[in-house]
């Protein structure tokens, strides 16, 4: 273990959101709120959702914890669950982070240094492939090609890699390009479950290396594009390896996730007083919206988009009811009975 050490040079944005100027309650863009109840299954119980993915006819809902991807159609049937620990062919000792590009699942093991690849549909077992870098998220970028994050914890990397944050590989998963370089002793200790988020022209990487993101364009000759969430009370430069700066005991506000893209709205997370506070940001009309304190139409905990809705998780009753009691909507007598009888269900909030 080595200690996590911050070294700024100096960074100046192409583009800034003012986190303190909010124009409007979170509810004046959206357009609905439905729940939709996911099929009782034990095979598919998680502890959590970590990350979802969705296409356009599947939901891919993933727990890191248990190393398993459970996938749904868009009705709510359980469609297969992907738990295949083990040493065999076509198994895995871990699920670090997963993505879906045409026909096929692509997770990560860095235990066993692979790709592990499935056909989406079904969950079979197609190959594995060994990755240049021990990875901590995955994300398809244009032809038969993959952006990969590797951030740095503290702990030595298991095999020798170069030090920057993204690498841009081919289909097999070697080496292309490489972006966002760092010193010898730099790490973040604050790990997220998703560093990558895309849009229809890019790519957004967020870590906890500065309040913001960066855009890596899809096309062209692939430009970066930095954006600074500004928030009242950032950590100060300097601090932000500190655990002081981030375990609760001081007033510092932070970006806790990586923002979620539902078509030109981000929803951002940050803790700010203590206690997490969710924000909407309209990119075309540059505002920014928060949660009414006095609307039953707050949104929070979104674990992915496909696009059309922001999409939260309600794993069950209990965490139910204490989302009504923030302000969440209050979901129809189907869903409630799911709950009611051990089950799960997805939120999704349809943007304007």
């Amino acid at each position: 273990m080595v200690a996590c050490t911050e070294k700024k040079k100096d960074f100046v944005p192409d583009e800034v959101v003012q986190m303190d100027v909010v124009g409007g309650s979170i509810g004046e863009v959206l357009d609905t709120v439905v729940y939709l109840p996911l099929e009782l299954s034990e095979s598919a119980a998680l502890s959590r959702v970590h990350k979802l993915w969705a296409d356009d006819s599947l939901y891919f809902l993933a727990d890191f914890n248990y190393s398993k991807i459970a996938v749904y159609a868009h009705d709510g049937k359980l469609k297969y669950v992907l738990d295949k620990r083990g040493h065999g062919q076509g198994e895995y000792l871990e699920i670090r982070n997963f993505t879906v590009d045409g026909d096929r699942l692509y997770t990560i093991d860095n235990f066993q240094h692979q790709i592990h690849i499935y056909g989406k549909n079904t969950g079979t077992y197609v190959e594995s492939k060994p990755a240049d870098v021990i990875a901590s998220d995955i994300a398809a970028f244009g032809k038969d090609g993959f952006l990969l994050a590797a951030i740095p914890n503290g702990q030595a990397w298991a095999v020798e890699q170069p030090k920057n944050l993204v690498f841009q590989t081919d289909g097999d998963f070697k080496v292309k390009d490489a972006y966002f370089p760092y010193e010898e002793d730099y790490c973040e200790p604050l790990s997220r479950y998703s560093y990558f988020s895309a849009t229809d022209s890019s790519f957004i990487f967020s870590s906890f290396r500065f309040d913001g993101l960066t855009e890596i364009m899809k096309s062209g000759k692939q430009a970066v594009h930095s954006v600074l969430m500004d928030l009242k009370h950032p950590i100060p430069e300097g601090l932000r390896a500190k655990t002081e700066s981030y375990d609760g005991s001081s007033p510092y506000e932070f970006v806790v996730q990586t923002p979620v893209v539902c078509r030109q709205y981000w929803f951002v997370e940050v803790t700010k007083d203590k206690k997490s506070e969710c924000y909407v940001y309209d990119r075309h009309a540059g505002k920014l919206y928060g949660n009414d304190g006095q609307a039953t139409d707050r949104m929070a905990f979104i674990v992915g988009s496909d696009g059309t809705h922001f999409i939260g998780y309600v794993p069950d009753k209990a965490y139910y009811e204490e989302l009504v009691k923030f302000g969440l909507y209050k979901a129809d007598s189907l869903t409630e009975e799911r709950l009611e009888q051990g089950g799960s269900a997805l939120v999704l909030y349809r943007m304007k």
